[in-house]
């Protein structure tokens, strides 16, 4: 009879080994895994960023090129207040609104406070981020499904004349004054006057675009986040609301085009303020505010989240000024020509 074999195990030198292995093997992957998060989550931070800042150039442009849209009035408001300094864009009743309507555009350099700034509805409230230009917008609702045979509640409205028999070019005012009596050229036609139609409203806006220190409604609450965002003003009849627009926008700078040709312009700008023909960084009087013609937009979009690691170097050039962050968020600069298409359209 054979004796039975005696079975044999690992050695400890050879399990140590193997567990050497297996743990070098799990480091590696454990590694690599981390790598891979890390990395997803900086492209995804990116990403935000990029379609932030995208999306707040877009929207800034959009309301630009409509500057000064009046709809179916073919000449443009005059100025009919006879004002000499730029009119205030956070006052809030009519007569205000009816002498500003001929400025489809103004804008502000940056100040180092919402006090030096000089404008009452942009407050503690709403966390003007010191140094950081304001743009002001005037235009029509652009959408033919908003005119309407009734003003637009909570609105300025505006009513357009299609009729020479009509006693004005235009009413504007708010929802509930009026009085809304012009005409459209609409069937029968203007004579006899008073057998024409009545003509539409559209709800008119002013909107003032800056950048805030929190994307939250109320900056100086406790609590209130940090998260640079461009917001919007728009003046209400009696109110101003304040609507958040995109998070991660750092900083926003304007230039101006400025068309000098002898009146009426031809809508071609032949000077830009921040240059050697124009050294100040606004138009500088209600003439040459009048005569501007595009807009050159410079615009900061920050991530939301610093990145691990990474130490921000880089100076961003803005038009009128130069930033240069040291924190660990990744930033990118976005700049585009805008052109004022009803000021400059009418000139051509």
């Amino acid at each position: 009879m054979k004796r039975p074999t005696r079975e044999l195990g690992f050695s400890l030198i050879e399990l140590m080994v193997a567990l050497a292995i297996g743990s070098v093997l799990l480091l590696a992957l454990a590694t690599l895994f981390i790598n891979t998060s890390s990395a997803r989550a900086e492209i995804d931070k990116s990403s935000r960023q990029i379609e932030s800042g995208r999306y707040a150039m877009q929207v800034l442009s959009d309301d630009i090129r409509h500057a000064g849209y009046y709809g179916p009035l073919i000449n443009a408001p005059t100025n009919v207040g006879g004002l000499t300094a730029l009119p205030d864009p956070c006052s809030t009743t009519a007569t205000n609104i009816q002498n500003s309507a001929f400025l489809p555009l103004q804008g502000y350099d940056g100040a180092a406070s919402s006090g030096a700034l000089g404008l009452s509805c942009i407050a503690s409230a709403a966390g003007y981020k010191p140094n950081t230009g304001v743009l002001v917008v005037r235009r029509i609702d652009t959408s033919i499904s908003t005119a309407a045979n009734a003003p637009t509640a909570s609105y300025f409205n505006i009513q357009a004349s299609g009729c020479a028999g009509d006693p004005a070019p235009y009413v504007l005012n708010t929802d509930a004054a009026g009085p809304y009596t012009l005409h459209s050229n609409g069937a029968p036609g203007c004579t006899p006057i008073t057998s024409a139609p009545l003509a539409t409203l559209s709800p008119y806006y002013t909107r003032i675009y800056f950048v805030s220190t929190c994307s939250g409604s109320d900056c100086s609450a406790a609590g209130a986040d940090t998260v640079p965002t461009l917001k919007r003003i728009d003046v209400h009849p009696g109110s101003t609301t304040i609507t958040p627009i995109v998070d991660g926008i750092e900083n926003v700078q304007f230039d101006y085009g400025i068309d000098t040709t002898a009146a009426p312009g031809d809508g071609v700008p032949d000077v830009y303020t921040n240059t050697s023909a124009h050294t100040a960084t606004t138009p500088q009087n209600i003439g040459e505010w009048q005569n501007v013609m595009t807009v050159r937009v410079y615009l900061l979009a920050r991530n939301l989240e610093p990145s691990s690691g990474f130490a921000e170097t880089k100076t961003y050039p803005l038009g009128p000024v130069s930033v240069s962050p040291t924190d660990s968020y990744r930033r990118h600069a976005y700049n585009e020509l805008v052109r004022l298409n009803n000021p400059s359209g009418r000139r051509e």
